[in-house]
């Protein structure tokens, strides 16, 4: 019975964060098309105890879009800085993420290149395809990774045997 219990513990907490996750992707996207979602979603992370690598990445996120929605250009320029860093902190701290690996390419995709901060989107999309070709996804479903897998074919950055590897990657996924 003990053993029970003792696994039981050990479980609860993998169980919490697998829901709570899919609650943050879930808001993610809603705050990527909504103004009031997105200083929600902002909110809500910034008043979190933040160390795990992926609410790192979708912090870092956040605060991307809030720098979308600032009307300030030094508020703008200050989210985004913020958030880059942020991305940046979870890629060296799991750099075999797949879903942190998109957030930081999606965030850098979106940037005019004039400001100068897209300096990671040739990395990224190399080790995105790399992860992809080892069917690695990590802690992404299969919804996510379909969501993924289309958004980056839209982006016109990929190359033919790219784009079959991404392919191959919505079979597998």
């Amino acid at each position: 019975m003990i053993r029970i219990l003792f696994t039981l513990l050990l479980l609860v907490p993998s169980i919490i964060y697998a829901s709570d996750i899919k609650q943050v992707r879930k808001e993610f996207y809603a705050a990527v098309k909504d103004k009031e979602a997105a200083e929600e979603f902002y909110k809500k992370l910034k008043g979190q105890n933040l160390s795990d690598p992926i609410l790192i990445a979708y912090y870092g996120s956040a605060q991307a879009i809030m720098a979308k929605h600032a009307w300030n250009p030094y508020r703008k320029i200050s989210y985004l800085k913020s958030g880059l860093g942020d991305l940046k902190t979870a890629v060296a701290r799991s750099p075999d993420c797949l879903e942190i690996r998109f957030l930081r390419f999606s965030v850098e995709h979106y940037l005019p290149s004039v400001l100068g901060f897209s300096v990671n989107l040739d990395e990224d999309r190399k080790k995105i395809i790399e992860l992809i070709e080892k069917d690695n996804f990590g802690t992404a479903d299969s919804t996510l990774i379909k969501n993924i897998i289309t958004f980056l074919k839209k982006t016109n950055r990929f190359n033919d045997h790219e784009i079959a590897v991404l392919d191959e990657g919505l079979k597998n996924g």
